[in-house]
């Protein structure tokens, strides 16, 4: 019926959301109950703690002193003082230097909508575009929304994709590789030896592309938990450059299109938005996209973001960091109670990819058919099932939980995990 309707094939196929709408699910389930039998939300992947008061007022003295700019169009690319920001803090955090007018882009929409022009720079209908899995569920989506064509390689959470996996997944229709530094939701991390090992992949795929005369394969580098890394920091991928078969270096700079936002970062979520770094004619058909989209981010969003990258919140962003991993460490600790359950300490973020196929059988005589499925019913904790971020893959006892919450949330929410799951065991 819908189809007589003329709605878009690409559109009809989109899955639900797993985030968006579940806090006013939650809320209309929840009404009427006592406090100590209302559902606790670890789904939707935001923290709990308060944006740094400064950014309010940051923006407050915008408004007071310059109405006109905030009220008026703003520059395409974003404003300049924002783009400067940028790269300062880029710098500051990867060692790598982008120049403001021509390699930076901010987008509207948050990370995604940085996501989203890069792609509409970049893909032709057919297109492929490899997508290590588990990841973020909406790339797949974004993707078919440009006509092109995910190709998802189910990767180990601890190794992450590999060289010969790479290699195996890369074909003559390759367009896009989809990287990052520290993944939703396993939490890997990679170091600069597992980024050098597929940059000398795509390289030598590359440099064969470039002899017939072929486009290459880009790498989007997705990086909104980069704050959210407190170990060693790798190299960021567009800063490697690694050497060939033939003893020929090459830098994966100009195949690069680095993404991230402050959203992750210092709680800006509602400010929706992200920024672009790469090469410049990838930078202006990105903004030539986006120009004929959304023309440009929010000013309000922009002026904020301009005040959280400044060198002074960037201590901010480290203490919102520990904080979170400290919450995830609470919640660790109540599920390394249970005996037959099994959890990997992620290597960074705050999510908790936790496989409970042991307790599969036993919940399953309950008639919960998925881990999230019994945890909410059971437990009162709302978690994301582990199959959205895999797609086409059985990830049903898998639950990711978010642990941006605050530790006595986590306690108490991790103790009623810890219960239900010891009576499954009697």
């Amino acid at each position: 019926m819908q189809k007589t309707r003329g709605i878009s094939d690409a559109v009809l196929a989109l899955p639900e959301s797993a985030t968006h709408g579940a806090a006013a699910k939650l809320v209309a389930l929840n009404e009427g109950l006592a406090p100590e039998h209302q559902i606790i939300d670890l789904s939707i992947g935001a923290l709990d703690t308060p944006t740094d008061p400064r950014i309010d007022q940051g923006v407050i003295e915008f408004i007071r002193t310059r109405s006109d700019m905030v009220h008026a169009f703003a520059p395409v690319k974003g404003f300049p003082f924002l783009r400067r920001s940028i790269a300062a803090r880029v710098t500051r955090l990867h060692g790598i230097s982008y120049d403001p007018e021509t390699e930076i882009l901010v987008t509207p929409g948050g990370v995604k909508g940085s996501i989203s022009v890069a792609f509409h720079a970049l893909l032709n209908p057919g297109d492929e575009v490899v997508i290590p899995v588990p990841n973020w569920p909406h790339y797949s989506d974004m993707v078919r929304l440009h006509e092109a064509v995910p190709r998802t390689v189910l990767v180990p959470a601890a190794d992450g994709l590999t060289a010969p996996a790479l290699e195996k997944a890369l074909s003559e229709r390759t367009k896009i590789v989809v990287l990052g530094d520290c993944i939703n939701p396993t939490g890997k991390i990679y170091s600069t030896e597992e980024l050098s090992a597929l940059a000398r992949v795509l390289a030598e795929h590359n440099r064969r592309r470039e002899a017939r005369g072929e486009s290459p394969v880009h790498v989007l580098f997705d990086t909104p938990y980069e704050a959210h890394v407190l170990g060693d920091r790798a190299r960021t991928f567009a800063d490697l450059d690694v050497t060939l078969a033939d003893g020929s270096r090459c830098s994966m700079r100009p195949w690069t299109v680095s993404v991230t936002g402050p959203g992750k970062t210092y709680g800006m979520h509602g400010d929706r938005i992200g920024y672009l770094c790469g090469p410049p004619d990838l930078v202006e058909a990105a903004a030539r996209a986006q120009v004929n989209l959304t023309s440009f981010a929010s000013t309000y969003g922009q002026m904020a973001t301009h005040i959280a990258l400044g060198p002074e919140m960037d201590e901010v962003a480290t203490a919102r960091a520990r904080t979170a991993r400290a919450n995830l460490e609470t919640m660790l600790r109540e599920l390394e109670a249970v005996p037959s359950l099994n959890v990997r300490r992620p290597q960074g973020g705050y999510f908790l990819f936790v496989d409970l196929s042991s307790h599969a059988e036993a919940y399953r005589k309950h008639g919960y058919v998925t881990a999230e499925q019994f945890l909410l019913a059971e437990a009162k904790v709302a978690t994301i099932c582990g199959s959205h971020f895999a797609e086409g893959e059985e990830l049903d006892h898998f639950v990711r939980i978010n642990c941006g919450r605050s530790g006595a949330l986590l306690t108490k929410a991790g103790t009623r995990i810890r219960h239900v799951l010891t009576r499954l065991e009697i």
